[in-house]
């Protein structure tokens, strides 16, 4: 998802978010800015779980600070498909492997 969809989603103003360096968030960076004071999430107000750097059109780069809940919502969940017999390939080989019989259930695909 690109910012501007992103901060749409969220229903954000880039101008309200705090300015940030001009620079991707490291790990530290993270653990320092949600460090012992607790941030609200921008988006709902609940307690921050999560921070980035986004670079806002416009705006330049800003801090995004989300809850738990805001973050999922915004996650891009597309994955590349795996298909279905490579998976059960790979329960098969994993519980020969363990010495276990599994039994696995599945749901057909929606629209079949």
């Amino acid at each position: 998802m690109n910012v501007t969809d992103l901060l749409r989603s969220l229903a954000l103003d880039p101008a309200e978010l705090k300015p940030a360096p001009y620079r991707q968030a490291t790990a530290q960076d993270a653990a320092e800015r949600l460090g012992p004071e607790p941030l609200p999430c921008a988006a709902c107000g609940t307690l921050a779980r999560s921070t980035r750097i986004i670079d806002s059109p416009g705006h330049g780069w800003r801090w995004l600070d989300l809850c738990r809940e805001c973050m999922l919502a915004t996650v891009d969940r597309r994955r590349p498909t795996v298909p279905l017999a490579a998976t059960l390939e790979v329960l098969r080989d994993a519980a020969e492997e363990a010495g276990v019989i599994v039994r696995v259930l599945v749901d057909p695909p929606q629209g079949a």
